[in-house]
């Protein structure tokens, strides 16, 4: 099972234990919920993955009018973006492989010599590349879609079954002779994947079986599954001094209240006026006359936005510094 480089995966439910495999070798076995494994992925600050993505799309451009390519400029692609899916494996192991795996399967290829060959490859590369920045946007829309409605039918009905061609895709797999989970004799299905997406869009599909609700915790502007039925507005995440938005956030919400605060209101109308800047660009198709905000920046804006927001609740930010502070972050 472990001659490929990627991950295998095998499910029960919410559950899920991954083999993940480079050079050909195991490097971790680990038991995830896929719940977590989607939304932790969110979260992951990749705004400057996303300005090094740029520099290597930059180098594929061709040496002359004539649209010539070398073979030293080929290498320095190649060498970059294996350099860039080791980077993100030093803090998401699983993305980091996956890329890595993407560009490697590129990479062999049968080169005939022409510079149209590297042209290709090189192009396929960045696509490659890019795939972590389109897809984080796609699952964010859909997981937060969900809150707006009722039912889950009416979800997938409404929301996501009209674009369901981006899920109709290969899911590889193959039966071992043992229970990943326990280890015991047993004929088991196993899903291989060696690039972002398929296994991401995977995840994702396998949560909507579940029919979970997802939720925006108001205090730290993350999204988060309930652990119950119950009423619940906030998430369980630690946001200072070790404690939880749940257990912090009900004391900020009543000087919320009382305060009445028009900064408060402008906090509010800027993160959903920049949250549709993002819907705009990203459905853009390269139209110019669109402002620029990408989902990756706009995640990075709502981190400190969010973050701000609560100092200044805590008394630790002046209404001057927290309206200067919106002002700075709404206009990048």
């Amino acid at each position: 099972m472990t001659d490929k480089n990627g991950i295998y995966l095998s499910v029960d439910g919410d559950n899920a234990v991954r083999v993940i495999v480079g050079n050909g070798t195991k490097i971790q076995t680990d038991k995830i919920k896929i719940s977590e494994e989607l939304i932790g992925e969110l979260e992951y600050d990749m705004s400057n993955y996303e300005v090094v993505l740029e520099h290597i799309s930059e180098k594929t451009e061709p040496l002359d009018d004539i649209g010539a390519y070398s073979e030293e400029q080929f290498t320095d692609v190649s060498d970059a973006a294996l350099e860039l899916a080791d980077g993100v494996r030093e803090n998401d192991l699983a993305s980091g492989v996956l890329l890595r795996a993407a560009v490697n399967k590129l990479l062999d290829f049968k080169d005939d010599g022409t510079a149209m060959c590297l042209m290709m490859v090189m192009s396929h590369i960045v696509d490659a590349l890019r795939e972590p920045l389109d897809t984080r946007y796609i699952l964010y829309k859909y997981l937060k879609s969900r809150s707006e409605f009722d039912t889950h039918d009416k979800w997938l009905e409404t929301n996501v079954l009209p674009e369901g061609y981006f899920f109709r895709r290969d899911y590889p797999c193959e039966i071992i002779n043992y229970d990943l989970f326990t280890n015991e004799p047993k004929l088991s299905q196993v899903f291989f994947f060696d690039n972002y997406t398929d296994y991401f869009v995977f995840l994702f599909l396998k949560f909507a079986e579940q029919q979970k609700r997802v939720l925006e915790c108001p205090c730290c502007g993350k999204l988060f599954v309930p652990k119950s039925n119950r009423a619940e507005m906030y998430c369980d995440r630690v946001l200072i001094d070790g404690k939880t938005c749940k257990q912090i956030a009900p004391k900020l919400a009543r000087k919320l209240k009382q305060r009445n605060d028009p900064l408060l209101e402008e906090y509010e109308k800027a993160k959903n006026r920049n949250y549709k800047r993002v819907e705009r660009y990203e459905n853009a198709d390269g139209n110019s006359g669109v402002m620029r905000l990408t989902f990756n920046e706009y995640k990075a804006w709502l981190d400190k936005a969010s973050e701000m927001k609560r100092l200044y609740l805590q008394g630790k930010m002046s209404a001057e510094e927290f309206g200067i502070a919106i002002q700075k972050i709404n206009q990048n």
